[in-house]
This record gives C-alpha cells, structure tokens and sequence, in this order.
C-alpha cells in the first residue's frame, strides 16, 4: 500500500541529510503506543527488527545553496511512504489527517492531502523498476586494532544481489512468520558510476545507487519487494521503487 502526502509550506528550507526530518514527521504524526511499537519492535527475526516501510525523497526539486548547505524547496511539497503492511499505512494516514499542520525539521507546513496511490498488482516473474530512492547494500568490517568500517557494495558486484536477495527473504520471514520459499535476483541496466550517490543521514555518510534494475522472482516477492523497499536502510528512506511500463 502507498500514500501520497502533500503539504503547504513557506519557504520551505532543509539541511542535507534531511531524510530524518521526514522519518521524524512520519513517527510524530502516529499515536504514541504505534509509533513506538513501530520503532522499537515491528516485526523481527533472528534478533533484528524490521519495520517494513519506506519513503521517497521530497517530489518536487530543490534548489541546494552550497555555501549555506541547505536544501530550498517550493512552498508545496510531497512524499511517498510504501509499506506491503496496511495497517502501517492506515496509522500514518490517520495520523496525518488528524493534524492540521505538521512540523519539518523547523517548517511548519499546513496538511493539504493525504491520497491513497493505485495498488499495483504484479503479475510477471521479471519486471525492470527504477529507483526512486537509492538502494542501499553494505557489511560492517572490522580492522585489526577493533574499529568497524562500513563497506558498501556496488550493484556490479555477487554480493549486491546476494545481500538484496538474503534482506527481503528475511524481511519476508520476519512478516510472514515462515521460511521464505522465494529468491530474488537484482540486476542493474547500467553502467559506470552515475547513478551513485552519497548522501546523509543523520551525519552518517551513505553510498547508494539509483538508476533501472532488472528484477526477477516469483510475482508475489517482487510485488513485497516493491512495497517493502529494496536493500537496507528502508524505514530511513533508501530502497523505494517504481515499476517501469
């Protein structure tokens, strides 16, 4: 299930890395029991939690003043949240339509719509989608004195599609509360390094890819996928697609 959240502004300004902003208007619009629940427990396995959803960047372009480092966006702007979880979605939307204004970051912006997007019902085992948000795959190493280091893979490397592959099954166990009988192959339909980007979250730099990808499994996986989001870091925005005609 998707919605489509619109709001009205006034000189809307973010920083970079203002994905948290928009995760943090999603958490407060919900009544405090669901908001907890969905951060702290959602659905887990194997000791990790899932929160299975996810959302697009803000629709309409902003213009980034760099020497400020700011994000300056029209007075109307709007997003995406996905979720192959109704009830998540149907928390969010009442929860938005309950407030007649909304805080982001520190724009105070007017409630204009709340639309419930076109279900879309995949019926094919290969579809090609586009990445509205980056897909993001990464391992944590470890050097030999103990410091972590985060090591994040290239979609032309096995092990993208390995650790795109191994997240949604277990994203899919941890809903489904079964073994998932269902594989997922991911492959990019380019080349280079273009369709990287390196953003932030919460000071934290990201390295993920946007761009078209082929994917292939049976239909009902690929339609999760779609609403669940691709990769890691779903519920901070990374991973949302859409189905190329």
């Amino acid at each position: 299930m998707r919605i489509k959240l619109e709001f009205k502004g006034n000189n809307v300004v973010l920083p970079r890395g203002f994905k948290k902003y928009q995760q943090a208007l999603i958490y407060n619009v919900m009544t405090k029991g669901e908001a907890e629940w969905l951060h702290d427990k959602a659905y887990q396995f194997e000791e990790k939690t899932y929160k299975l959803f996810t959302f697009s960047s803000i629709l309409e372009r902003g213009k980034f003043h760099t020497r400020k480092k700011k994000f300056f966006f029209p007075d109307n702007i709007s997003f995406i949240i996905s979720s192959p979880v109704e009830h998540i979605i149907e928390e969010i939307a009442k929860g938005v339509m309950k407030h007649d204004k909304v805080k982001l970051k520190n724009n105070i912006m007017k409630v204009k719509s709340v639309d419930v997007l076109k279900k879309r019902d995949i019926e094919n085992d290969k579809i090609k989608v586009n990445a509205l948000t980056p897909i993001e795959v990464h391992e944590t190493l470890y050097k030999p004195n103990g410091d972590k280091k985060t090591y994040y893979y290239t979609p032309f490397e096995n092990e993208f599609n390995k650790r795109v592959n191994e997240n949604l099954k277990r994203k899919w166990q941890a809903y489904h509360n079964e073994k998932c009988p269902y594989d997922l192959k991911i492959k990019p339909l380019f080349s280079g390094n273009k369709n990287e980007r390196i953003q932030y979250f919460d000071n934290t730099i990201i390295k993920a890819w946007k761009g078209h990808f082929e994917l292939k499994g049976d239909p009902e996986f690929l339609e999760f996928g779609y609403y669940a989001g691709l990769g890691s870091r779903n519920s901070q925005g990374y991973g949302m697609v859409n189905i190329l005609e």
